[in-house]
Protein backbone atom coordinates (compact mmCIF):
# COMPACT_ATOMS: atom_id res chain seq x y z
CA UNK A 1 0.00 0.00 0.00
CA UNK A 2 1.55 3.87 -0.94
CA UNK A 3 2.59 6.33 1.99
CA UNK A 4 -0.15 8.52 2.10
CA UNK A 5 1.64 11.60 0.70
CA UNK A 6 1.69 15.19 2.73
CA UNK A 7 -0.78 16.94 4.23
CA UNK A 8 -2.13 19.96 1.98
CA UNK A 9 -1.46 23.28 3.52
CA UNK A 10 -5.25 24.68 2.81
CA UNK A 11 -5.87 21.66 5.56
CA UNK A 12 -2.91 21.92 8.19
CA UNK A 13 -2.25 25.51 8.22
CA UNK A 14 -6.16 25.96 10.26
CA UNK A 15 -5.60 22.92 12.45
CA UNK A 16 -2.07 24.52 13.37
CA UNK A 17 -2.38 27.79 14.10
CA UNK A 18 -5.73 26.97 16.47
CA UNK A 19 -3.53 24.47 17.92
CA UNK A 20 -0.72 27.53 18.57
CA UNK A 21 -3.62 30.01 19.69
CA UNK A 22 -4.68 27.45 22.18
CA UNK A 23 -0.81 26.62 23.59
CA UNK A 24 -0.33 30.63 23.90
CA UNK A 25 -3.27 31.20 25.66
CA UNK A 26 -2.70 27.85 27.84
CA UNK A 27 1.39 29.83 28.87
CA UNK A 28 -0.64 33.35 29.40
CA UNK A 29 -2.94 31.83 31.76
CA UNK A 30 -0.40 29.94 33.74
CA UNK A 31 2.10 32.99 33.50
CA UNK A 32 -0.28 35.36 34.60
CA UNK A 33 -1.65 33.48 37.28
CA UNK A 34 2.11 32.73 38.88
CA UNK A 35 2.00 36.54 38.43
CA UNK A 36 -0.53 37.43 40.63
CA UNK A 37 -0.26 34.37 42.67
CA UNK A 38 3.79 35.77 43.56
CA UNK A 39 1.82 39.42 44.62
CA UNK A 40 0.90 37.49 48.01
CA UNK A 41 -2.84 40.20 47.57
CA UNK A 42 -5.95 38.82 49.68
CA UNK A 43 -7.19 35.59 48.49
CA UNK A 44 -10.48 36.99 47.26
CA UNK A 45 -8.86 39.52 45.06
CA UNK A 46 -6.04 37.06 43.71
CA UNK A 47 -8.73 34.75 42.69
CA UNK A 48 -11.12 37.52 41.27
CA UNK A 49 -7.91 39.00 39.47
CA UNK A 50 -6.64 35.86 38.18
CA UNK A 51 -10.58 35.01 36.56
CA UNK A 52 -10.51 38.24 35.36
CA UNK A 53 -6.84 37.86 33.57
CA UNK A 54 -8.03 34.43 32.54
CA UNK A 55 -11.71 34.63 30.97
CA UNK A 56 -11.67 38.55 29.71
CA UNK A 57 -7.72 38.53 28.89
CA UNK A 58 -7.59 41.76 27.22
CA UNK A 59 -9.58 43.89 28.92
CA UNK A 60 -8.62 42.16 32.26
CA UNK A 61 -4.95 42.80 31.28
CA UNK A 62 -5.70 46.66 30.20
CA UNK A 63 -7.40 46.99 33.91
CA UNK A 64 -4.76 45.34 35.61
CA UNK A 65 -1.94 47.18 34.13
CA UNK A 66 -3.42 50.34 34.75
CA UNK A 67 -5.27 49.71 38.15
CA UNK A 68 -3.83 46.83 39.87
CA UNK A 69 -0.10 47.09 40.18
CA UNK A 70 1.15 46.83 43.36
CA UNK A 71 3.22 49.34 44.82
CA UNK A 72 6.07 46.66 45.94
CA UNK A 73 8.86 48.18 43.51
CA UNK A 74 8.17 51.80 44.93
CA UNK A 75 8.10 50.83 48.87
CA UNK A 76 12.06 49.18 48.26
CA UNK A 77 12.79 52.29 46.43
CA UNK A 78 11.14 54.36 49.46
CA UNK A 79 13.48 52.58 51.97
CA UNK A 80 16.71 53.51 50.45
CA UNK A 81 16.27 56.83 49.73
CA UNK A 82 19.03 58.87 51.51
CA UNK A 83 16.69 61.50 52.75
CA UNK A 84 13.50 60.35 54.58
CA UNK A 85 11.66 63.25 56.14
CA UNK A 86 8.87 61.16 58.24
CA UNK A 87 11.78 58.61 59.61
CA UNK A 88 14.20 61.39 60.05
CA UNK A 89 11.33 63.26 62.33
CA UNK A 90 10.34 60.63 64.63
CA UNK A 91 12.34 61.61 67.32
CA UNK A 92 11.14 65.66 67.39
CA UNK A 93 8.79 66.08 70.03
CA UNK A 94 8.23 62.57 71.06
CA UNK A 95 6.70 61.38 74.28
CA UNK A 96 9.00 58.98 75.35
CA UNK A 97 7.24 58.01 78.57
CA UNK A 98 3.43 57.22 78.51
CA UNK A 99 1.58 59.33 81.45
CA UNK A 100 0.52 56.48 84.66
CA UNK A 101 -3.20 57.84 84.04
CA UNK A 102 -3.36 56.03 80.63
CA UNK A 103 -5.26 52.77 80.75
CA UNK A 104 -3.32 49.75 79.90
CA UNK A 105 -5.63 49.20 76.52
CA UNK A 106 -4.98 52.66 74.83
CA UNK A 107 -1.11 51.88 75.88
CA UNK A 108 -1.63 49.07 73.32
CA UNK A 109 -2.94 51.33 70.73
CA UNK A 110 0.15 53.69 70.96
CA UNK A 111 2.73 50.28 70.39
CA UNK A 112 0.80 49.27 67.66
CA UNK A 113 1.07 52.34 65.97
CA UNK A 114 4.62 52.62 66.83
CA UNK A 115 5.38 49.04 65.30
CA UNK A 116 3.11 49.56 62.25
CA UNK A 117 3.82 53.44 61.06
CA UNK A 118 6.43 54.21 63.21
CA UNK A 119 4.14 57.12 64.54
CA UNK A 120 5.47 58.89 67.35
CA UNK A 121 2.61 60.12 70.04
CA UNK A 122 3.48 63.47 70.77
CA UNK A 123 0.77 66.48 72.88
CA UNK A 124 -1.06 68.58 70.91
CA UNK A 125 -1.46 72.35 72.92
CA UNK A 126 -4.99 73.02 71.74
CA UNK A 127 -7.41 70.84 69.54
CA UNK A 128 -10.42 72.32 68.08
CA UNK A 129 -12.90 70.20 66.13
CA UNK A 130 -14.68 72.33 63.41
CA UNK A 131 -17.86 70.57 61.83
CA UNK A 132 -19.76 73.47 60.45
CA UNK A 133 -18.72 73.90 56.61
CA UNK A 134 -18.17 78.27 57.25
CA UNK A 135 -16.41 77.37 60.51
CA UNK A 136 -14.09 74.91 59.03
CA UNK A 137 -13.09 77.06 56.28
CA UNK A 138 -12.88 80.30 58.11
CA UNK A 139 -10.16 78.69 60.51
CA UNK A 140 -8.11 77.18 57.75
CA UNK A 141 -8.51 80.77 56.20
CA UNK A 142 -6.90 82.27 59.26
CA UNK A 143 -4.21 80.06 59.23
CA UNK A 144 -3.47 81.05 55.99
CA UNK A 145 -3.54 84.76 56.72
CA UNK A 146 -1.82 84.01 59.85
CA UNK A 147 1.39 82.37 58.49
CA UNK A 148 4.65 83.68 58.30
CA UNK A 149 7.28 81.46 56.87
CA UNK A 150 5.74 78.49 54.93
CA UNK A 151 2.15 77.07 54.41
CA UNK A 152 1.76 73.63 52.99
CA UNK A 153 -1.82 72.14 52.01
CA UNK A 154 -2.38 68.80 50.74
CA UNK A 155 -5.82 67.45 48.90
CA UNK A 156 -7.34 64.91 47.01
CA UNK A 157 -10.15 67.48 45.16
CA UNK A 158 -9.23 70.98 44.81
CA UNK A 159 -12.21 72.44 42.35
CA UNK A 160 -12.06 75.01 40.26
CA UNK A 161 -15.38 76.79 41.89
CA UNK A 162 -15.63 79.78 44.06
CA UNK A 163 -14.08 77.92 47.13
CA UNK A 164 -11.14 77.14 45.31
CA UNK A 165 -10.74 80.15 43.78
CA UNK A 166 -10.93 82.31 47.03
CA UNK A 167 -8.07 79.83 48.73
CA UNK A 168 -5.71 80.38 45.85
CA UNK A 169 -6.42 83.78 45.95
CA UNK A 170 -5.47 84.27 49.52
CA UNK A 171 -2.37 81.82 49.23
CA UNK A 172 -1.65 83.77 46.39
CA UNK A 173 -1.42 86.98 48.54
CA UNK A 174 0.31 85.24 50.89
CA UNK A 175 2.93 84.69 48.74
CA UNK A 176 3.62 87.74 47.76
CA UNK A 177 4.29 88.21 51.12
CA UNK A 178 6.98 86.51 50.71
CA UNK A 179 5.58 83.50 52.37
CA UNK A 180 6.59 79.99 51.15
CA UNK A 181 3.27 78.07 49.63
CA UNK A 182 2.67 74.81 48.67
CA UNK A 183 0.16 72.89 47.24
CA UNK A 184 -0.08 68.87 46.31
CA UNK A 185 -3.12 68.12 45.32
CA UNK A 186 -4.00 64.57 43.82
CA UNK A 187 -3.87 64.28 39.98
CA UNK A 188 -7.17 62.30 39.19
CA UNK A 189 -8.63 63.98 41.75
CA UNK A 190 -8.17 67.25 40.93
CA UNK A 191 -7.71 66.75 37.56
CA UNK A 192 -9.40 69.48 35.91
CA UNK A 193 -7.29 72.27 38.25
CA UNK A 194 -4.83 73.04 36.08
CA UNK A 195 -5.77 76.92 35.13
CA UNK A 196 -6.99 77.46 38.25
CA UNK A 197 -3.55 77.23 40.44
CA UNK A 198 -2.12 79.99 37.52
CA UNK A 199 -2.52 83.21 40.24
CA UNK A 200 -0.78 81.09 42.84
CA UNK A 201 2.39 80.16 40.30
CA UNK A 202 2.61 83.78 38.57
CA UNK A 203 3.04 85.25 42.88
CA UNK A 204 5.88 82.30 43.61
CA UNK A 205 4.16 79.96 45.26
CA UNK A 206 4.48 76.04 43.71
CA UNK A 207 1.74 73.50 43.34
CA UNK A 208 2.40 69.76 42.79
CA UNK A 209 0.71 66.90 41.65
CA UNK A 210 1.03 63.37 43.18
CA UNK A 211 0.36 60.09 40.87
CA UNK A 212 0.84 61.70 37.50
CA UNK A 213 -1.24 59.39 35.15
CA UNK A 214 0.61 57.84 32.30
CA UNK A 215 -1.67 56.18 29.76
CA UNK A 216 0.95 56.18 27.48
CA UNK A 217 3.07 53.49 29.59
CA UNK A 218 0.31 51.75 31.28
CA UNK A 219 3.03 49.53 33.28
CA UNK A 220 4.13 52.47 34.84
CA UNK A 221 0.06 53.60 35.34
CA UNK A 222 -0.87 53.74 39.45
CA UNK A 223 -4.40 54.87 38.46
CA UNK A 224 -5.35 52.95 41.55
CA UNK A 225 -3.13 54.28 44.18
CA UNK A 226 -4.24 58.10 44.83
CA UNK A 227 -3.23 60.19 47.80
CA UNK A 228 -6.65 61.05 49.57
CA UNK A 229 -5.18 62.69 52.24
CA UNK A 230 -6.29 66.46 53.73
CA UNK A 231 -4.14 68.47 55.68
CA UNK A 232 -2.67 71.82 56.21
CA UNK A 233 0.16 73.16 57.94
CA UNK A 234 1.22 76.61 58.88
CA UNK A 235 4.59 77.43 60.11
CA UNK A 236 4.59 74.06 61.52
CA UNK A 237 2.61 75.32 64.52
CA UNK A 238 -1.05 75.09 63.33
CA UNK A 239 -2.50 72.27 61.36
CA UNK A 240 -5.84 70.72 60.09
CA UNK A 241 -6.80 67.34 59.33
CA UNK A 242 -10.08 65.66 58.52
CA UNK A 243 -12.35 64.92 55.74
CA UNK A 244 -12.97 67.87 53.86
CA UNK A 245 -11.77 68.84 50.64
CA UNK A 246 -11.66 72.32 48.51
CA UNK A 247 -14.82 73.00 46.71
CA UNK A 248 -18.22 74.45 47.27
CA UNK A 249 -20.47 71.46 48.55
CA UNK A 250 -17.23 71.20 51.53
CA UNK A 251 -17.91 74.35 52.33
CA UNK A 252 -21.49 75.21 52.14
CA UNK A 253 -21.82 77.10 48.97
CA UNK A 254 -23.62 74.49 47.16
CA UNK A 255 -27.52 74.81 47.15
CA UNK A 256 -28.66 71.57 46.36
CA UNK A 257 -27.27 68.82 48.44
CA UNK A 258 -26.19 69.62 51.92
CA UNK A 259 -22.88 68.14 52.94
CA UNK A 260 -21.54 67.50 56.26
CA UNK A 261 -18.06 66.85 57.22
CA UNK A 262 -15.48 67.64 59.90
CA UNK A 263 -11.63 69.08 60.38
CA UNK A 264 -9.89 69.40 63.05
CA UNK A 265 -7.63 71.71 64.09
CA UNK A 266 -4.09 71.06 66.05
CA UNK A 267 -1.81 73.58 67.48
CA UNK A 268 1.62 72.94 69.38
CA UNK A 269 4.19 69.62 68.55
CA UNK A 270 1.37 67.18 66.82
CA UNK A 271 1.54 68.84 63.64
CA UNK A 272 4.60 67.88 63.50
CA UNK A 273 3.74 64.99 62.36
CA UNK A 274 1.09 66.47 59.56
CA UNK A 275 3.84 68.43 58.23
CA UNK A 276 6.19 65.06 58.50
CA UNK A 277 3.54 63.15 55.94
CA UNK A 278 3.55 65.86 53.54
CA UNK A 279 7.39 66.70 53.57
CA UNK A 280 7.53 63.08 52.78
CA UNK A 281 4.44 63.34 50.21
CA UNK A 282 6.64 66.62 48.45
CA UNK A 283 9.78 64.61 48.09
CA UNK A 284 7.90 61.57 46.37
CA UNK A 285 6.21 63.90 43.77
CA UNK A 286 8.67 66.28 43.11
CA UNK A 287 12.50 64.63 44.31
CA UNK A 288 12.73 68.10 46.81
CA UNK A 289 13.61 68.03 49.57
CA UNK A 290 12.08 70.84 52.25
CA UNK A 291 13.37 71.00 55.70
CA UNK A 292 11.49 71.74 58.76
CA UNK A 293 11.34 75.08 58.36
CA UNK A 294 9.88 74.91 54.90
CA UNK A 295 12.97 75.82 52.82
CA UNK A 296 14.23 73.83 49.87
CA UNK A 297 18.24 74.21 50.81
CA UNK A 298 20.54 75.57 48.42
CA UNK A 299 22.64 73.01 48.15
CA UNK A 300 20.15 70.49 47.23
CA UNK A 301 18.83 72.58 44.43
CA UNK A 302 18.66 70.32 41.02
CA UNK A 303 19.06 67.34 42.82
CA UNK A 304 15.99 64.11 42.56
CA UNK A 305 16.10 63.19 45.83
CA UNK A 306 13.66 60.31 44.82
CA UNK A 307 16.27 58.08 43.11
CA UNK A 308 17.47 55.19 46.06
CA UNK A 309 21.20 54.80 47.09
CA UNK A 310 22.54 52.02 44.77
CA UNK A 311 22.59 48.61 45.73
CA UNK A 312 25.87 47.76 46.24
CA UNK A 313 27.10 50.86 47.02
CA UNK A 314 30.54 49.60 48.66
CA UNK A 315 31.54 47.69 45.42
CA UNK A 316 30.58 50.58 43.26
CA UNK A 317 31.73 53.39 45.33
CA UNK A 318 28.81 56.11 45.99
CA UNK A 319 27.79 58.65 42.96
CA UNK A 320 28.42 62.35 43.10
CA UNK A 321 24.52 62.72 43.68
CA UNK A 322 24.26 60.32 46.62
CA UNK A 323 27.20 62.29 47.92
CA UNK A 324 25.61 65.27 47.51
CA UNK A 325 22.19 64.28 49.08
CA UNK A 326 24.13 62.96 52.01
CA UNK A 327 25.84 65.68 52.91
CA UNK A 328 23.31 68.17 52.37
CA UNK A 329 20.36 66.28 53.91
CA UNK A 330 18.81 68.57 56.22
CA UNK A 331 17.45 66.35 58.59
CA UNK A 332 20.91 64.51 59.00
CA UNK A 333 22.62 65.84 62.93
CA UNK A 334 19.26 68.24 63.77
CA UNK A 335 19.01 68.52 67.68
CA UNK A 336 15.73 66.48 68.41
CA UNK A 337 13.21 68.88 70.14
CA UNK A 338 12.35 68.25 73.45
CA UNK A 339 8.62 67.04 73.88
CA UNK A 340 5.92 69.60 75.27
CA UNK A 341 4.96 68.51 78.99
CA UNK A 342 1.25 69.00 78.93
CA UNK A 343 -1.54 68.93 76.31
CA UNK A 344 -3.32 65.75 74.77
CA UNK A 345 -1.47 62.53 73.58
CA UNK A 346 -2.33 62.88 69.68
CA UNK A 347 -0.49 60.02 67.19
CA UNK A 348 -0.63 60.65 63.46
CA UNK A 349 -1.28 57.85 61.18
CA UNK A 350 -0.38 57.71 57.46
CA UNK A 351 -0.34 54.66 55.89
CA UNK A 352 -0.09 53.96 51.86
CA UNK A 353 0.63 51.16 49.13
CA UNK A 354 4.63 51.93 49.39
CA UNK A 355 4.59 52.56 53.43
CA UNK A 356 6.86 49.46 55.12
CA UNK A 357 3.02 48.03 56.70
CA UNK A 358 0.40 49.05 54.14
CA UNK A 359 -2.57 48.46 56.81
CA UNK A 360 -1.33 50.53 59.08
CA UNK A 361 -4.68 52.26 59.93
CA UNK A 362 -6.75 49.34 58.90
CA UNK A 363 -4.85 47.31 61.89
CA UNK A 364 -5.30 50.76 64.26
CA UNK A 365 -8.98 50.78 63.80
CA UNK A 366 -9.74 47.01 64.11
CA UNK A 367 -7.38 46.71 67.05
CA UNK A 368 -9.18 49.76 68.28
CA UNK A 369 -12.46 47.86 68.36
CA UNK A 370 -10.83 44.67 69.88
CA UNK A 371 -10.09 46.51 72.47
CA UNK A 372 -12.99 48.75 73.20
CA UNK A 373 -15.33 47.53 76.53
CA UNK A 374 -18.28 50.10 76.26
CA UNK A 375 -18.77 51.93 72.95
CA UNK A 376 -17.76 51.96 69.12
CA UNK A 377 -19.17 54.83 67.51
CA UNK A 378 -18.32 55.14 63.54
CA UNK A 379 -19.11 57.57 61.20
CA UNK A 380 -18.33 56.88 57.35
CA UNK A 381 -20.03 58.03 54.10
CA UNK A 382 -18.82 54.98 52.60
CA UNK A 383 -19.09 51.59 54.33
CA UNK A 384 -17.50 48.40 52.71
CA UNK A 385 -15.94 46.33 55.12
CA UNK A 386 -13.39 43.75 54.59
CA UNK A 387 -13.49 40.68 56.37
CA UNK A 388 -11.20 41.66 59.72
CA UNK A 389 -13.31 45.25 59.88
CA UNK A 390 -16.11 43.47 59.62
CA UNK A 391 -15.34 40.44 62.41
CA UNK A 392 -14.20 43.23 64.73
CA UNK A 393 -17.32 44.60 64.56
CA UNK A 394 -19.55 41.87 64.99
CA UNK A 395 -17.34 40.68 67.68
CA UNK A 396 -17.36 43.60 69.58
CA UNK A 397 -21.53 43.57 69.25
CA UNK A 398 -21.70 40.15 70.47
CA UNK A 399 -19.29 41.22 73.49
CA UNK A 400 -21.98 43.88 74.71
CA UNK A 401 -19.93 46.56 73.21
CA UNK A 402 -22.97 49.08 72.13
CA UNK A 403 -21.69 49.24 68.05
CA UNK A 404 -23.73 52.16 66.34
CA UNK A 405 -22.50 53.42 62.90
CA UNK A 406 -24.19 56.50 61.05
CA UNK A 407 -23.76 56.17 57.40
CA UNK A 408 -25.36 58.65 54.55
CA UNK A 409 -28.91 57.12 53.11
CA UNK A 410 -29.24 56.12 49.64
CA UNK A 411 -30.71 58.75 48.33
CA UNK A 412 -27.97 61.21 49.58
CA UNK A 413 -25.37 59.53 48.89
CA UNK A 414 -22.48 61.14 46.04
CA UNK A 415 -22.36 56.79 45.09
CA UNK A 416 -25.64 54.76 44.62
CA UNK A 417 -23.61 51.66 44.38
CA UNK A 418 -21.18 51.76 47.53
CA UNK A 419 -24.47 52.33 49.42
CA UNK A 420 -25.64 49.74 48.17
CA UNK A 421 -22.61 47.93 48.93
CA UNK A 422 -23.00 49.40 52.39
CA UNK A 423 -26.15 48.16 52.72
CA UNK A 424 -25.71 44.66 51.95
CA UNK A 425 -23.64 44.84 55.34
CA UNK A 426 -26.60 45.60 57.56
CA UNK A 427 -27.77 42.00 57.83
CA UNK A 428 -24.57 40.61 59.23
CA UNK A 429 -24.60 43.43 62.01
CA UNK A 430 -27.43 43.35 62.94
CA UNK A 431 -27.20 39.68 63.52
CA UNK A 432 -24.25 40.13 65.91
CA UNK A 433 -26.54 43.37 67.92
CA UNK A 434 -24.78 46.62 66.38
CA UNK A 435 -27.04 49.50 65.33
CA UNK A 436 -26.59 51.34 61.87
CA UNK A 437 -28.26 54.82 61.62
CA UNK A 438 -28.47 56.47 58.02
CA UNK A 439 -28.32 60.21 58.00
CA UNK A 440 -30.93 61.88 55.95
CA UNK A 441 -30.07 66.09 56.51
CA UNK A 442 -27.61 65.43 53.47
CA UNK A 443 -24.16 63.72 52.40
CA UNK A 444 -22.27 63.07 55.48
CA UNK A 445 -18.69 63.23 54.26
CA UNK A 446 -17.39 62.82 57.48
CA UNK A 447 -14.84 59.84 58.49
CA UNK A 448 -14.34 59.95 62.59
CA UNK A 449 -14.94 57.27 65.42
CA UNK A 450 -14.75 56.36 69.08
CA UNK A 451 -13.70 53.72 70.47
CA UNK A 452 -14.43 54.23 74.74
CA UNK A 453 -12.36 57.33 75.36
CA UNK A 454 -9.84 57.23 72.54
CA UNK A 455 -10.80 59.28 69.40
CA UNK A 456 -10.55 59.37 65.37
CA UNK A 457 -10.71 61.52 62.68
CA UNK A 458 -8.82 61.35 59.70
CA UNK A 459 -9.51 60.77 55.74
CA UNK A 460 -9.88 56.66 55.79
CA UNK A 461 -13.14 55.47 55.16
CA UNK A 462 -14.40 51.95 56.54
CA UNK A 463 -13.79 50.44 52.70
CA UNK A 464 -11.57 48.18 51.44
CA UNK A 465 -9.90 51.48 49.23
CA UNK A 466 -9.29 53.40 52.24
CA UNK A 467 -7.41 50.16 53.79
CA UNK A 468 -5.89 48.46 51.39
CA UNK A 469 -4.98 51.23 47.93
CA UNK A 470 -5.32 54.67 48.97
CA UNK A 471 -2.40 57.23 50.62
CA UNK A 472 -4.49 58.05 53.63
CA UNK A 473 -4.08 60.15 57.01
CA UNK A 474 -5.63 59.85 60.47
CA UNK A 475 -5.23 61.43 64.10
CA UNK A 476 -5.98 59.16 66.98
CA UNK A 477 -6.49 61.14 70.74
CA UNK A 478 -5.85 59.66 73.75
CA UNK A 479 -7.70 62.17 75.72
CA UNK A 480 -11.42 61.87 77.69
CA UNK A 481 -12.50 65.46 76.64
CA UNK A 482 -11.48 65.53 73.29
CA UNK A 483 -13.99 61.93 73.03
CA UNK A 484 -16.04 64.24 74.59
CA UNK A 485 -16.16 67.03 71.52
CA UNK A 486 -16.19 63.65 69.54
CA UNK A 487 -19.18 62.24 71.25
CA UNK A 488 -21.07 65.32 71.04
CA UNK A 489 -20.45 65.75 67.31
CA UNK A 490 -22.09 62.17 67.39
CA UNK A 491 -25.14 62.83 68.89
CA UNK A 492 -25.93 65.81 66.58
CA UNK A 493 -25.20 63.55 63.32
CA UNK A 494 -27.81 60.88 65.46
CA UNK A 495 -30.41 63.33 65.83
CA UNK A 496 -30.83 63.72 62.04
CA UNK A 497 -30.37 59.91 61.36
CA UNK A 498 -33.17 57.08 61.22
CA UNK A 499 -32.38 54.08 62.42
CA UNK A 500 -32.55 51.29 60.13
CA UNK A 501 -34.52 48.56 61.67
CA UNK A 502 -33.73 44.82 61.16
CA UNK A 503 -37.07 43.50 60.67
CA UNK A 504 -37.37 46.32 57.54
CA UNK A 505 -35.25 43.78 55.87
CA UNK A 506 -37.04 40.88 56.14
CA UNK A 507 -39.22 42.60 53.05
CA UNK A 508 -37.06 43.29 50.59
CA UNK A 509 -37.91 43.17 46.57
CA UNK A 510 -35.61 40.84 44.96
CA UNK A 511 -34.39 43.42 42.69
CA UNK A 512 -32.80 45.53 45.64
CA UNK A 513 -31.32 42.38 47.02
CA UNK A 514 -29.78 41.63 43.44
CA UNK A 515 -28.30 45.23 43.73
CA UNK A 516 -26.67 44.86 46.51
CA UNK A 517 -25.39 41.42 45.88
CA UNK A 518 -23.57 42.83 42.37
CA UNK A 519 -22.50 45.82 44.44
CA UNK A 520 -20.85 43.85 47.12
CA UNK A 521 -18.88 41.41 44.34
CA UNK A 522 -17.79 44.84 43.25
CA UNK A 523 -17.21 45.91 46.26
CA UNK A 524 -13.38 45.16 46.38
CA UNK A 525 -12.68 47.69 43.28
CA UNK A 526 -15.10 50.30 45.08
Amino acid sequence: MPLPGPIPLAIAWPELSTWLIELAFVAYAVAISLVVVLERRRPTTTLALVLALVFVPVLGLVVYLLLSRRARRTRRARARRIVRPFDALRGFARIEALPDELAPLPRGLVRLAVATATAPVRRASTVQVHSDPAEIFAAMRRAIDGAEHFVHLLFYIWHDDETGRDLVARLAARARQGVRVRVLVDDIGSFHADALFAPLLDAGGTVARFGRVRLHWPWRARLNFRNHRKLLVADGERGFIGGVNVGDEYSGRTASVRWRDIMVELAGDAVLGLDAVFLEDWLATTGQVIDVHGQHPSALQHLDARRPRRRLPRLRGESERERRLRQGDPYHGLVPRAAAAAGPLVQIIPSGPDAPNDQAIAAQIVAAIAIATARVWLVTPYLVPDEPLLLALRTAALRGVDVRIIVPSAPVNDSRLVALAAASYYDELFDAGARVFEYHAGMLHAKYALFDDVSLVGSANMDVRSFHLNYEIIAMFYDAEIARAFAARFIEDLAAAQEVEPGAREHLAWSRRLGEGVARVLSPML
